[in-house]
């Protein structure tokens, strides 16, 4: 009996991958339709509505950014209003001078125990307000009186000044007295001391330390310490009553203004 041959050939079976050349290409998937806010109508009530955060750091910027303007403005405002202030008042230091200072009692005593000098002096310092439209206010103040000698000065005295108010364009003669006994002295300085007060060659500091503050438009400021100096002045300037030196004025006490 003869075998039978096939009649067509098996398929051949295609590899894991294989893609037909003559398909055509899948189509490119669709990313899902983005879902559409409800309307307001169909929210439920109270929910709020979804808000987009700004970053913090631009916020902080803008506020460093308004605060440096408002701080700009200010600083500009001040200066112009200082500047427009001075003009109008036109503020001008206060001068002193020394118009009298005069030794009543001066007397120099050697004894066993030591030198010892006994002096009573009066002074009268004269304090100019230059300035049109400010008032100057003084508090209460101490005066210092000391002998200028080659071998340091010796304190001889002290007087309470009462405040006082100066007005505008005003001179005002401020007047004080010190004594003092038994300040004990070097017997070279004391001798010293004794012929120069015969002479009227003996010199005298006069030093001054009060507060001073501003009225203006009824309103007053707050009051700086201040000190007056004069320079060493001889008992024949004082009694002659010629020109006399200007006093420093210091402010703080320590500044030398003038």
């Amino acid at each position: 009996m003869a075998e039978e041959k096939p009649t067509s050939k098996p398929a051949l079976q295609r590899p894991p991958g294989y893609r037909d050349p003559a398909a055509a290409l899948p189509g490119v998937p669709r990313p899902p339709p983005r879902r559409q806010p409800l309307p307001p109508s169909f929210r439920r009530p109270g929910k709020p509505l979804p808000r987009h955060r700004r970053p913090r750091r631009s916020c902080c910027c803008r506020i460093c950014c308004w605060a440096s303007a408002v701080a700009l403005v200010a600083a500009a405002l001040f200066a112009v209003a200082t500047a427009l202030a001075y003009l109008w008042f036109q503020p001008h230091l206060p001068s002193f001078r020394l118009a009298y200072l005069n030794a009543t009692q001066l007397r120099v005593a050697a004894r066993p125990d030591g030198t010892f000098l006994d002096v009573a002096t009066h002074v009268g310092i004269l304090a100019t307000n230059p300035n049109g439209r400010l008032v100057l206010e003084y508090g209460d103040g101490e005066a210092r009186i000391a002998v200028a000698d080659d071998d340091g000065d010796v304190a001889v005295g002290t007087a309470a000044i009462a405040g006082f108010e100066q007005e505008r364009r005003n001179r005002t003669l401020v007047r004080f007295a010190a004594a003092v006994k038994g300040v004990a002295v070097d017997e070279v300085a004391g001798a010293r001391i004794r012929a120069g007060f015969r002479s009227k060659e003996v010199r005298f500091l006069v030093e001054v330390r009060t507060r001073l503050g501003v009225r203006v438009g009824g309103k007053n400021t707050g009051k700086v310490p201040i000190r007056v100096g004069c320079d060493p002045v001889s008992l024949k300037q004082g009694v002659s009553g010629g020109t006399l030196p200007k006093c420093r004025f210091y402010f703080l006490r320590w500044i030398n203004l003038r």
